[in-house]
């Protein structure tokens, strides 16, 4: 706040000259007071304090008494008289005229005492200002009182007694009004906190901050809630604490959320173990057997040990998968995000492509720079895998062909991945990236897409599947381009 916004405003309205001219000069004197131009219009001037005497309180009656109900806060009048008509006024103002006397503060004799003056003024101002700080705490106590966004409320005395809790703080407990007031919060500990934890909120509230952390309550009927509580001091006129408020947001739920994903993610870790070394192991052993058993089978034994391999070639991929999903949902809550050089991952994964499928045509046509980057994770990989294996294993051509282009926009890169297959029907492609469909009578995992789907939505980006032509599918992906002044 500027010097000139903290300085006092008073307005005179004083008629003969000689005393106009003297309270202006003292007004302007003092550095702590602003004079106020008496020929703005009473009901509309902003002043802290007016001095007026008797010849414009009669004319200024209406306005005086207009701007004296205005506001809920005090605003001091000072009438000056005639030291020899001192007794006579006041008699007259409370037997003829009692609504303006009801709207001095105070009265001063003329010839002013310009200490009196100072003195008189200090006190009404001080009276004013108390006045606003009342007016303010009212305010914000009312506020509080009317918050109803799900946020429970409670308001304590300085020794923490409770006066008041609002509808939302008796559902969140499970106690009434009636059986809150006169109690302390500590009628809600679950003895899931030490002493040591109330006693420092307590010393911070008392000490006049602010304190906020996650608490565990217990309600009236035994069970536990979380909420995420603020407490605050409130002060009175004399500054000192008179009162505490909280405001409570229960996260129950929340919490549960987050204790389910913890195990779940415990158990994905679990699972993505035994998939990467147990079964990948045992499988790949499999695959060994039937590979060497191969080199002397004929005729139907040699059908059979194809279906063997191929069915544990699925079920490797499917490992794959599921460790790749696995770390995706067991990792971090908000996974950590960087700029990767598109174009590399695409050509490592089409190279691995090309060499996982001897019997298609893999090409990837791009011009991207090696700078241009997206925002991804080392997870960026499994996207284009698993849309180019898709490609591939739902083809029902003689020769599958996957082509890959790019495209770069102002903000985006989008990727399409095209086959020349059965293409996917109307019906399916709305639900084609969800957990577990499999569609076109394929012979895949179910996962891969799934898998798709999450991982782009990671990346803040899109997928979806249109129409090749003449025949097959389209399936593009578009993600946000990181701009060129972004630090690797």
């Amino acid at each position: 706040m500027s010097g000139e916004a903290a300085k006092s405003r008073i307005l005179p309205l004083v008629s003969e000259s000689g005393n106009r001219r003297i309270l202006r000069e003292w007004i302007e004197g003092k550095p702590r007071y602003q004079l106020v131009d008496a020929g703005k219009a009473v009901h509309s001037a902003d002043f802290d304090i007016c001095i007026f005497d008797v010849e414009n309180l009669t004319d200024e009656r209406e306005a005086l008494r207009e701007r004296k109900s205005r506001k809920s806060v005090m605003l001091p009048y000072i009438l000056l008289v005639p030291e020899n008509r001192a007794q006579s006024v006041r008699d007259q103002l409370r037997s003829q005229h009692p609504k303006l006397w009801e709207i001095i503060d105070a009265i001063l004799e003329i010839p002013l005492s310009k200490l009196q003056l100072d003195d008189r003024i200090e006190t009404l101002l001080r009276l004013r200002r108390q006045s606003i700080a009342y007016q303010k705490q009212r305010s914000q106590l009312k506020a509080l009182r009317s918050v109803d966004s799900g946020h429970g409320v409670v308001i304590t005395d300085a020794d923490g007694t409770i006066e008041y809790v609002n509808e939302v703080y008796q559902q969140q407990s499970g106690y009434s009004q009636d059986e809150l007031v006169g109690e302390t919060p500590g009628i809600l500990k679950s003895g899931e906190h030490g002493d040591a934890f109330y006693e420092g909120l307590w010393s911070t509230i008392t000490d006049g901050k602010v304190w906020q952390g996650e608490v565990i309550n217990e309600r009236k009927n035994g069970e536990q809630y979380v909420v995420v509580q603020t407490v605050a001091p409130i002060r009175g006129l004399n500054g000192e604490i008179e009162r505490f408020v909280a405001i409570n947001h229960e996260i129950t739920e929340l919490k549960e959320m987050e204790q389910a994903f913890r195990e779940q993610s415990e158990e994905l870790e679990l699972l993505n173990r035994i998939l990467r070394h147990d079964v990948r192991n045992d499988l790949n052993i499999i695959l060994g057997w039937a590979e060497s058993l191969e080199e002397t089978a004929t005729g139907e034994e040699e059908e059979k040990l194809e279906r063997i391999r191929s069915a544990g070639q699925r079920a490797v991929e499917l490992t794959r998968v599921a460790r790749d999903i696995a770390e995706a949902i067991s990792g971090e809550e908000e996974p950590e995000l960087h700029p990767v050089p598109l174009d590399d991952v695409l050509t490592t994964e089409v190279k691995n492509r090309t060499a996982a499928f001897d019997d298609a045509a893999i090409e990837l046509h791009s011009s991207l720079d090696s700078k241009v980057r997206v925002r991804a994770n080392q997870m960026l990989s499994s996207v284009f895998r698993n849309l180019i294996n898709n490609a591939v294993k739902h083809n029902d051509a003689a020769e599958p062909e996957v082509i890959i282009t790019t495209e770069e926009r102002t903000d985006s890169i989008v990727v399409r991945v095209a086959d020349n297959g059965p293409g996917v029907p109307a019906e399916l492609k709305e639900r084609m990236f969800g957990e577990g469909e499999r569609g076109l009578d394929s012979q895949g995992t179910g996962m891969g897409l799934y898998l798709v789907q999450s991982l782009v939505d990671t990346y803040g980006g899109a997928v979806w599947i249109d129409d090749n032509d003449p025949r097959g599918s389209v399936f593009t992906v578009e993600l946000p381009k990181v701009p060129d002044s972004v630090d690797q």
